[in-house]
């Protein structure tokens, strides 16, 4: 009987030793890795849809190429400008050494080409190619065609200017001449017109260049009062030039 209650004892004094013994699985904790995690400092970028890139508006470019001017400029030596393409026409400006003229023009073989007046650039000259240089978009240019000369001056002289005569000393002459200057190659027609209702010898000048030449008559004075005389250019421009004069006499 003894001999069971001590073997009874043993068993009870074994459980209770397992029963306070640590147990090392559950009580350590377990560590845990940060290498994942971002810092707290950083940003975490905001992804944008594709669809909204494709809807935003970009820059068109327009090209807004403005075709280069051409320009005419001396190669060594002032040049005169013409009116029209030969040195036949009058000069009507010059270019000088170190200027520039806008060329606007050429003729069918490109020898001349035509600017805005250096002088005078609300009008228009011609400048001989082979003493300029000329740049710029020179194919573009226009050809254009000679000018039509003109009449560009008219001086009328009466010789003498007066009279003063004797009252029975009638009829008088005198010389009217009309110098008739030209601004290139060209045929004046004209005519003397008079204030006594005269219409005097139709007649004509050739020019072969730019210049003057003289046309003259003699006129008849009848009476002694004022007289004027013109001459009356009809082509190549309808012009005029009129002088005055006076015829008195004494008893």
């Amino acid at each position: 009987m003894k001999s069971r209650f001590w073997i009874v004892l043993a068993l009870c004094a074994l459980v209770t030793t397992a029963c306070n013994l640590p147990n090392q699985t559950t009580d350590t904790p377990l560590s845990t890795s940060l290498t994942d995690t971002p810092p707290a400092t950083l940003s975490t970028p905001t992804l944008i849809p594709i669809e909204t890139l494709l809807a935003r508006a970009t820059a068109t470019f327009v090209p807004t190429a403005t075709p280069r001017l051409a320009i005419a400029a001396p190669i060594d030596q002032p040049v005169n400008c013409r009116y029209g393409p030969s040195t036949a026409y009058a000069i009507v400006g010059a270019l000088e050494l170190g200027g520039q003229a806008e060329i606007v023009g050429k003729n069918i073989d490109v020898t001349w080409w035509v600017v805005k007046n250096p002088s005078d650039p609300s009008t228009y000259c011609w400048l001989a190619a082979s003493v300029i240089d000329a740049v710029g978009n020179l194919d573009a240019l226009p050809v254009v065609a000679a000018p039509p000369a003109q009449v560009s001056n008219i001086q009328i002289r009466i010789a003498p200017p007066s009279l003063n005569v004797a009252c029975t000393a009638f009829p008088q002459y005198v010389t009217v001449n009309a110098d008739i200057t030209v601004n290139g190659p060209t045929t004046v027609a004209f005519r003397w017109e008079t204030s006594e209702g005269e219409s005097i010898s139709a007649d004509a000048l050739l020019f072969l260049e730019t210049g003057s030449q003289s046309a003259f008559i003699y006129y008849k004075i009848i009476s002694a009062k004022d007289y004027w005389i013109q001459v009356h250019i009809l082509a190549p421009n309808d012009t005029t030039s009129r002088a005055i004069f006076k015829a008195t006499c004494v008893p």
